[in-house]
């Protein structure tokens, strides 16, 4: 991916975009029971039980990088997995996908593997240049046609701009026929607090994603590296409920562990710092990720009937984004600034807010107006997943936090 070294030549093409400044569809297409999973995948490659067992232990539950022989392994701890093979996806991050070697592996592999309960989908690609749709199209079709319900699974890289949200994502979406969009983008590094390319990217994202009725998942930074700084708890929390406002249905971390991508030819980076230390200890990062699993995995039921309506800034409004307006189910705030907000429609028809504090140092009050009025608030309560009434004008979101708001 940006897969330990590929992020490299990103960072080099869109550091001045991306460190200046949601589908309907949830993973029904993926075979998943979309009513109750909702995925937390680690993007990294497994190479033993033990590191499966440790990722399941920080509530992961699907991983984008295993081979075979681990699938009986995924399948104990309860996670599902994305397979691997060496003559599927290129064995370099920046070697063009080749359909030919592909297709020649898929069908014995598929016959394989296919029927085993962890298998969610098979590893083509990361980051694929548009020139290589046509190609990937080649292979997507033949796992449609094989293993119907599995994820012919392709990653794109960060973007924003008119080009990508249109011209980029049209045509992969026209051409390969995903049933998910997947895409990553790195907010935190050592100097930047948090990158406005962050909130462009996942603007057009969605506006992609709604556009041809696909879910999108979004893969965040887990691990130290480069300039990019060690994520705290504040980071991730953001990160992840930054992601849930717009509507993703489906969150990953690169990576879990701290060393090289070797699969992909890529490097050792020397400051490798995640979830996992390069001794394969469980670090302070693990346990704050751990944290905000348990609570989206408390909330994932629910997001996952929702549908994205909207999503507006409360203060500055970053690039391409939007700020409150004639359509959003919140019309002003009682207190609070710093905070972007998702407005949606549950498949029963209710209506549902999230509300997410974009500081990463100073917790906000949540005490929004809505436009219309409302008998009564509730809230899911991320420790417990139980809808409570909502203690207005007391409740304070911490740095990064969220919170998911039912209007009645």
């Amino acid at each position: 991916m940006q897969g330990a070294w590929t992020a490299f030549c990103t960072v080099l093409s869109l550091a001045a975009i991306l460190l200046a400044g949601t589908g309907t569809r949830a993973c029904a297409a993926a075979g998943v029971d979309d009513k109750s999973f909702f995925p937390l995948m680690a993007w990294d490659y497994v190479e033993d039980e033990d590191t499966i067992r440790k990722m399941a232990e920080c509530e992961v539950n699907m991983i984008a990088f295993v081979p075979v022989k681990l699938l009986d392994a995924c399948q104990k701890h309860g996670v599902k997995a994305i397979v691997y093979h060496p003559s599927i996806t290129p064995a370099r991050w920046d070697q063009p996908f080749d359909s030919v070697r592909a297709n020649k592996t898929l069908p014995a592999l598929i016959k394989q593997v296919n029927s085993h309960p962890a298998v969610y989908g098979y590893h083509l690609k990361d980051e694929p240049g548009g020139d290589q749709f046509a190609e990937l199209a080649k292979s997507a079709a033949l796992v449609r046609e094989l293993a119907p319900g599995k994820w012919p699974y392709i990653n794109l890289p960060p973007g924003m701009g008119d080009w990508y949200e249109n011209d980029y994502i049209n045509d992969y979406v026209r051409q390969v026929k995903p049933p998910i969009l997947s895409y990553d983008n790195y907010a935190i590094g050592e100097r930047v607090p948090f990158s406005y390319g962050f909130w462009a990217n996942i603007h057009d994202i969605r506006s992609g994603a709604l556009r041809h009725n696909l879910p999108f998942w979004s893969i965040i930074l887990t691990s130290g590296h480069w300039q990019y700084r060690v994520p705290n708890d504040a980071d991730l929390r953001l990160q992840v409920y930054g992601s849930l406002v717009y509507g993703a249905k489906g969150v990953c971390f690169y990576k879990f562990m701290s060393g090289p991508l070797a699969i992909l030819d890529a490097p050792d980076l020397g400051n490798f710092r995640g979830p996992l230390d390069e001794f394969g200890e469980k670090t302070q990062v693990w346990h704050h990720l751990r944290n905000v699993n348990r609570q989206v995995k408390n909330l994932g039921p629910y997001l996952l009937k929702l549908r994205s309506d909207n999503v507006y800034h409360i203060g500055e409004v970053p690039e391409r984004n939007q700020g409150i307006n004639d359509k959003s189910l919140v019309k002003s705030l009682r207190a609070g600034d710093g905070l972007v907000i998702g407005d949606f429609t549950h498949e029963d028809g209710s209506r549902w807010v999230m509300v997410v504090n974009k500081s990463l140092t100073d917790s906000q009050f949540v005490r929004p107006d809505f436009r219309i009025p409302v008998k009564s608030v509730s809230y899911v309560a991320a420790a417990t997943g139980k809808l409570l009434p909502f203690p207005d004008p007391w409740y304070c979101l911490a740095p990064g936090a969220g919170v998911l708001l039912k209007r009645l």
